[in-house]
């Protein structure tokens, strides 16, 4: 055997290896958040969700929504809020910076007038200038911020944390919208468990969808495959890889678009880290750090069943800008946090999630793509039969359409939010077509997001295009 191809055979055997041990552990996430799914659906309690609504002592909740010119959906997004069910609510919007007519309609629509409200001083900085505050005189709880922006959504989530006045916090995006049950089923675990420290529930694309007076009346799969696609990503990403991970207590990403937290562990931190791109993951793992080097009892846990309707990306230029940032700022996060790597002093978190993270989220593009060059190379050469390749690629796109499809099979069965049959037939056409279009894309986007953290790139948001929501007439 010559020095190329022993060269050609080690990279083969490891490549090999690579990706059995990746679909060994994403296995066991799926088996894992099966299991987790089916235990809340078990113990679903509605007696016990009543009682919280009906107690004056259940904790309180200020929900900070930071909006960067959002006048396309900031109203469907605050009205959703002032009808959720919960028993003690502050709502505090952050026009950061915009350019269009937020502020005004929020102050038009809820009757705002500028009022003095306090800033609770506990060492959470905000950099972008105050220009004043507001608050509502038909809604006494509803606040709205109005500041300078410098390009982080985390310095106007920080600048909103100044105000709140709540024992949790929850943050959403200023084009999300929350069912109406929402906030007193993530509140719940801090309720059942005091250990518990953060909760995220499940973000699902709004597009395709109806909304009428803040509350989406009919769900219905987007009309285009590209945002069907994301349907399909947002629900592994909820349903089988968070609730997975929550499973094995190393939940490591609370999503910042529906994430509640305890304020006094969000302000020991120091809130949001202004300058980085995964500000929401920075949060959990820097509050993971905090209590394993405390040698605390915590958890942060996920919640499968509230869900928070946002809008998603529904042209590629957008969407590649998104994913990019994506990728760059999980490059971000892993290097700033690298120390916890591998340490068991961090348990799960540090062991398996943050590993797993690493090796096969962050760099597994670049990893595909050479084993993909080196079974081109292999099968010119004749190192490699022609069918090899083509039942490793067959077994790989089957295996990414599985997960696809166990996916919504879970939100089927145990949620029903998409009941029309042709919802169904197209999400499950996404899933069969994803792997040969949008993944090739998905993994340059990923790549470019990897090297942009590699070379030290400044972090930067870029702009989402908002077509709003939905509305009956």
């Amino acid at each position: 055997m010559s020095p190329v191809e022993w060269v050609f055979t080690v990279v083969t055997l490891a490549l090999t290896l690579y990706y059995l041990v990746h679909h060994v552990i994403f296995g066991s996430v799926i088996i894992g958040a099966t299991v987790h799914v089916a235990r809340e659906q078990r113990w679903e309690d509605e007696n016990t969700q009543a009682l919280t609504f009906s107690n004056p002592l259940a904790p309180g909740v200020s929900v900070i929504v930071p909006a960067h010119n959002e006048e396309a959906g900031i109203l469907q997004s605050v009205q959703s809020l002032l009808e959720a069910r919960y028993p003690s609510l502050e709502i505090i919007v952050v026009d950061d910076g915009s350019s269009d007519a937020t502020a005004q309609r929020l102050i038009d629509t809820f009757d705002l007038e500028e009022r003095y409200v306090p800033v609770v001083e506990d060492g959470v900085q905000q950099v972008g200038r105050t220009i004043a505050t507001y608050r509502s005189r038909r809604h006494p709880g509803l606040v709205l911020l109005r500041k300078a922006s410098v390009g982080r959504r985390s310095d106007a989530v920080n600048a909103a944390f100044r105000l709140c006045s709540k024992p949790l916090v929850c943050m959403i995006d200023g084009d999300s919208i929350l069912e109406p049950d929402a906030l007193l089923r993530v509140a719940q675990p801090f309720v059942d468990d005091p250990t518990v420290v953060a909760a995220g529930g499940v973000v699902l694309p709004s597009n395709g969808s109806t909304v009428e007076r803040g509350r989406v009346v009919d769900v219905k799969a987007p009309g285009t495959m590209l945002e069907r696609t994301q349907v399909l990503e947002y629900m592994r990403a909820f349903l089988v890889g968070r609730a997975g991970w929550s499973a094995a207590n190393g939940l490591m990403i609370i999503s910042g678009a529906f994430g509640v937290f305890r304020r006094d562990v969000m302000a020991e931190v120091g809130g949001l880290d202004e300058t980085s791109l995964a500000e929401d993951a920075d949060l959990v793992v820097a509050t993971h750090r905090l209590l394993k080097e405390r040698r605390q009892d915590y958890r942060v846990v996920f919640v499968a069943e509230p869900v928070c309707w946002s809008e998603t990306p529904s042209t590629l230029a957008v969407i590649s800008r998104q994913r990019r940032r994506w990728s760059h700022g999980l490059g971000e996060l892993l290097g700033k946090f690298r120390d916890m790597i591998g340490r068991p002093r961090y348990g799960r978190l540090g062991m398996l999630t943050m590993p797993y993270f690493w090796l096969f989220e962050l760099w597994g593009p670049v990893i595909e793509l050479v084993g993909f060059a080196a079974a081109i190379v292999g099968i010119a050469f004749g190192w490699i039969a022609p069918w090899v390749f083509v039942v490793f690629v067959a077994v790989s796109f089957l295996l990414s359409i599985a997960v696809s499809l166990a996916a919504l099979l879970v939100e089927v069965v145990a949620f029903g939010r998409y009941r029309r049959l042709s919802d169904m037939a197209g999400l499950s056409l996404a899933a069969v077509l994803e792997p040969f279009w949008f993944r090739p894309l998905h993994l340059w986007w990923r790549v470019r997001g990897l090297i942009a953290s590699l070379r030290g790139e400044k972090a930067a948001w870029g702009v989402m295009t908002r077509r709003g929501f939905s509305e009956t007439p």
